[in-house]
């Protein structure tokens, strides 16, 4: 019985050259597979809550500057006279 070359190859790779060891190489690229996933899962989890953290920064940042803004505008004098007529 002769068997085609393709079928002869897919064979030979299925029965003779399967190993059920990794080798020292496969398992630092492993490794370092894993760890680039876990980070990825990672970045993946927090990205949305570093979006609302800059958000909610921004937005007292804007309200800092402008609370800033509006006591330059005020001399202290100003505040004094503004303490009194209280």
């Amino acid at each position: 019985m002769k068997i085609p070359l393709a079928e002869r190859l897919f064979m030979k790779d299925r029965i003779l050259e399967k190993k059920m060891v990794i080798g020292e190489v496969e398992v630092f690229a492993t490794e370092k597979r894993e760890k680039e996933k876990r980070k990825q899962m990672e970045d993946k989890r927090i990205k949305p809550k570093m979006v609302k953290t800059d958000a909610a920064h921004a937005q007292s940042m804007e309200l800092l500057e402008l609370n800033t803004m509006s006591s330059s505008l005020y001399t202290d004098t100003d505040v004094i006279t503004l303490e009194y007529q209280s």
